[in-house]
C-alpha cells in the first residue's frame, strides 16, 4: 500500500491544484505543479518510467487542443522544459530535503526561463533585445492583466509545496516496536 502513496499523491494532488486553479484564475493563475511532476519524476521511477508516468500524466490532464498542446511550437518548449527540470531532480533524487525544496524553485525558475524565452524568440510582440526579453520574462505583453513574474511567483510556490508533499510521503516510516517483537504481527 505504502509503494502506490506518491502516485496516489500525486493524482491527488494534481486534481486539487486544478480545482483551486480553476476556481481562482485571477488570483492564482498558474498555481500548477506540473513542473514539480517532472521535477520529482526522479524519485517516482528509476530511468525513463521516472519521465513516461508525469508525461503520461501530463497528456491525460491537458488533452490535445487545450492549453499548451495547442501549438506544435508551444508543445515542443514547454517539453524540453519539462525535460530540463526532470533531469534536474534527477542530479537532485536523492538528497535532503531543503535541498530538495530549493532545487523546486530552480527547476521552476528554469521552465519559466525556456518558455518566455521561446515566446520571446517566436512571438513578434516583443523586440529582440534585451529590453524585449525582460518584457517577456518579467513584465509580460503590453496590455496584460497581470505580469510574467506573478506567473513565476505561483509556478514556484505550487512547485515547492508539491514537492515538498511528494518528498514526505517519500518517506519511510519504521515499522512499530510490536511488530520487530513479534514476528507473527509483521506479516
Amino acid at each position: 500500500m505504502h509503494r502506490y502513496l506518491p502516485l496516489s499523491l500525486i493524482v491527488g494532488l494534481l486534481i486539487a491544484f486544478r480545482i483551486v486553479g480553476s476556481a481562482l484564475p485571477e488570483s492564482q493563475p498558474n498555481f500548477q505543479p506540473l513542473v514539480a511532476l517532472f521535477f520529482c519524476g526522479a524519485m517516482l521511477a528509476p530511468g525513463w518510467r521516472g519521465f513516461a508516468i508525469p508525461f503520461g500524466i501530463w497528456a491525460i490532464t491537458y488533452p490535445l487542443g487545450i492549453g499548451p498542446v495547442a501549438n506544435a511550437s508551444i508543445f515542443m518548449t514547454t517539453l524540453v522544459a519539462l525535460g530540463a527540470t526532470f533531469l534536474l531532480g534527477k542530479a537532485l533524487a536523492s538528497r535532503s530535503l531543503p535541498l530538495l525544496l530549493a532545487g523546486s524553485v530552480a527547476a521552476a525558475l528554469v521552465f519559466h526561463l525556456i518558455t518566455n524565452g521561446a515566446a520571446w524568440l517566436g512571438d513578434p510582440m516583443y523586440q529582440k533585445s534585451l529590453g524585449g526579453l525582460w518584457q517577456s520574462v518579467w513584465s509580460g505583453p503590453v496590455g496584460s492583466v497581470l505580469p510574467s513574474w506573478v506567473f513565476l511567483r505561483n509556478l514556484t510556490a505550487a512547485n515547492v509545496l508539491f514537492t515538498g508533499i511528494f518528498a514526505l510521503a517519500q518517506i519511510r516510516l519504521p515499522k512499530p516496536m510490536a511488530s520487530i517483537a513479534n514476528p507473527v504481527l509483521a506479516k
